[in-house]
């Protein structure tokens, strides 16, 4: 016989399991099924809510008559299964995955457990014991300054240079975390902080250059100061940044002033053509006359050569005419007369006859000599008879 019907009794009993009762499924629910009523119809949606009712409250501990002690022994059965339900999903909340470029950070009661956990998963007492953050460490964050939401005519952007002038100032600064652990212990607010230091270290910064040098040349010496200078103030914070780069996207003059300033701006390069212009007339014309002094001072070396060994030969000629005056006077003193009166007489028209010299006076005296001397580029006198 089937196990629901072991009593042994007609079948006017009710079925029942072994114990009596009818078969349950666990929690003390009866078999279900399609239920129909004593005609074979299906049930209204009253009755199904009125069964619904009845099942709850024979769940948790309700009932009447003699099956008070029954229900209550189900729905403390009931209340100890949604208790231990409960208590996995309650530890089951303390598995946390940390992704790749991540790091865990798991605090007790408040206060940091270092130290960080790696990419995996990982798992923490459940809240309130201990609770997990994950923080990327590898990704670059990024603060505009002023904020592009804001504009660029907030005070965070004029700034005051070294020649007492105001600059309209932009830059972005890269960042990303070298400890995660004093990024979110150390600082109250990472990222007011951030923008505080690079806005403090860009004014310092400004502050010691010139208004024209910060606009046109030195904008990679302004990036580089301020790196070095905000990456300090971090280090000193003890706030687990690591600046990356500071970019510098907007400085030049207010609007208030941009055509004043261009003005002065084009005024210094017309003065820098005028200076280039120069500096190239310089570059010719240096080299040129250091050229032609050189040439005159060896001109001049060359004449003190050679006048001194001219001077150096007349003293050496006078000694050997001394030396010979001093063999034979008289004929010295007489070479001397006639040297002395040829050198007088070279350049004369006039001739000079000695009466006792036998001449004729008749001869073209003048005229012969004239023919024995060279060429003149002018054509020679017509001879004339002298009387």
């Amino acid at each position: 016989m089937p196990w629901n019907n072991q009593s042994g009794q007609g079948g006017d009993q009710k079925p029942g399991g072994p114990w009596g009762q009818p078969p349950r499924q666990p929690w003390g629910q009866g078999p279900r099924g399609p239920r129909r009523g004593p005609g074979g119809e299906r049930p209204d949606l009253e009755e199904l809510l009125r069964r619904a009712r009845e099942r709850a409250r024979g769940l948790f501990g309700g009932g009447a008559g003699g099956e008070g002690g029954e229900g209550a022994r189900r729905g403390f059965g009931g209340y100890r299964a949604l208790a231990a339900l409960a208590f996995v999903v309650w530890l089951a909340s303390g598995v946390y995955v940390v992704d790749a470029g991540e790091v865990g950070v798991v605090t007790r009661f408040g206060a940091y457990q270092g130290p960080p956990r790696g990419p995996g998963l990982h798992y923490h007492l459940p809240v309130p014991f201990e609770a997990a953050r994950t923080v990327s460490v590898q990704s670059q964050r990024r603060e505009d300054i002023p904020e592009r939401s804001r504009g660029g005519d907030t005070g965070e952007s004029l700034m005051i240079t070294g020649d007492r002038n105001i600059v309209d100032i932009g830059f972005t600064v890269l960042y990303r975390l070298s400890s995660a652990p004093d990024f979110l212990f150390n600082v109250r607010d990472p990222e007011t902080m951030v923008r505080a230091a690079a806005e403090s270290a860009m004014r310092e910064v400004i502050g010691q250059r010139q208004l024209q040098a910060i606009i046109t040349t030195d904008r990679a010496g302004v990036e580089q100061a301020v790196e070095t200078l905000m990456q300090r103030i971090m280090d000193e914070y003890d706030s687990g940044v690591q600046v990356l780069q500071v970019q510098l996207l907007r400085a030049a003059a207010p609007r208030d002033v941009i055509e004043a300033f261009d003005d002065v701006v084009r005024a210094g390069s017309d003065r820098q053509t005028v200076i280039n212009q120069a500096t190239q007339y310089r570059n010719e014309i240096v080299p040129r006359a250091r050229g032609e002094a050189a040439q005159q001072i060896q001109q001049a070396e060359a004449y003190r050569e050679q006048a001194v060994r001219e001077a150096n030969g007349e003293a050496a000629r006078f000694l050997s005419v001394y030396e010979q005056y001093r063999v034979a006077p008289q004929v010295t003193r007489q070479r001397l007369y006639l040297e002395a009166m040829e050198r007088v007489y070279r350049g004369a028209d006039k001739i000079i006859i000695d009466r006792g010299a036998g001449v004729q006076p008749y001869l073209p005296l003048e005229q012969l000599r004239r023919s024995n001397t060279p060429a003149a580029p002018a054509a020679p006198a017509p001879a004339q008879r002298q009387r």
